[in-house]
């Protein structure tokens, strides 16, 4: 029973994954990686359902199978978070339609294998721009700097404790205490589930929802920061921190390069 299982989400994941395609492009890196420091850089996003099914597919391609096995998401995670949640299960992660969101359900070890395929990737292509990079999850002093841009004073990325701008548009993806909808139509408007990595407003370094939407696995196990859609508005401030034992619904990953050798 569990090797018809396997044979099934292959095949499934197969089907929503472009495996004969490039999966890594280096000029990705320019445009989705902003400087926070002279040799540290964050991706402006959330890792995406996208990103990370073109991860597992070349890991298939490479006939690492048990490493694509491990990586699996949790898509039954989404059980714990909402009510009729059958269609996030079955569909959140694979389907086309939510490319653009952030992938939840990933342990601690699927993001550091994730990290450690970009490493291997980048040093490996001939049209990089360093010598030798390392991808990996931010510490929480590296987060937080980035988040902040150093300025301990801030609650939020935009700074101050208000949680809609002057034209009453929403500042993050967070629990609204009135009964809330899904609108998948505004990038500025409440959602009950996730949502696009570029939805809502950059901080000041131009890096999109570290406060809100998901919360992010960060270097230290057992961690996750800056809240999520499920969180309050108290609880998505950039000092939020949520701690794990498992993954879950709520929880993503963003990665960061720190250049090794110019």
């Amino acid at each position: 029973m569990k090797k018809l299982f396997f044979v099934l989400s292959v095949f499934t994941l197969s089907s929503f994954s472009e495996i004969g395609n490039p999966t890594f492009e280096v000029k990705n890196i320019k445009r989705n990686f902003v400087k926070v420091k002279s040799d540290f850089y964050v991706s402006k996003y959330e890792v995406s359902n996208l990103d990370y099914r073109n991860f597992l597919a070349e890991m298939l391609n490479d006939n690492k199978i048990e490493v694509y096995r491990n990586c699996l998401p949790d898509t039954l995670a989404w059980k714990n978070k909402l009510k009729n949640t059958e269609p996030f299960v079955q569909f959140y992660f694979r389907n086309s339609s939510y490319d653009n969101y952030p992938v939840v359900g990933i342990s601690y070890e699927s993001a550091i294998e994730y990290c450690n395929w970009l490493t291997e990737k980048y040093n490996n292509d001939s049209k990089k721009k360093y010598k030798k990079v390392l991808f990996k999850l931010l510490s929480k002093e590296e987060w937080t700097f980035a988040a902040n841009n150093g300025d301990a004073s801030k609650d939020y990325t935009w700074g101050s404790g208000f949680m809609q701008n002057n034209s009453k548009a929403y500042l993050c993806n967070y629990k609204h205490n009135e009964t809330q909808e899904i609108n998948h139509t505004s990038m500025t408007q409440k959602t009950m589930i996730t949502s696009p990595i570029n939805s809502f407003y950059p901080n000041s370094f131009g890096i999109y929802n570290m406060c809100g939407n998901v919360a992010e696995l960060i270097e230290e196990k057992g961690i996750s920061k800056g809240g999520s859609f499920d969180d309050t508005d108290d609880k998505v401030r950039i000092s939020s921190e949520k701690i794990y034992t498992k993954s879950q619904a709520d929880i993503g990953f963003r990665v960061a390069m720190k250049i090794i050798e110019e």
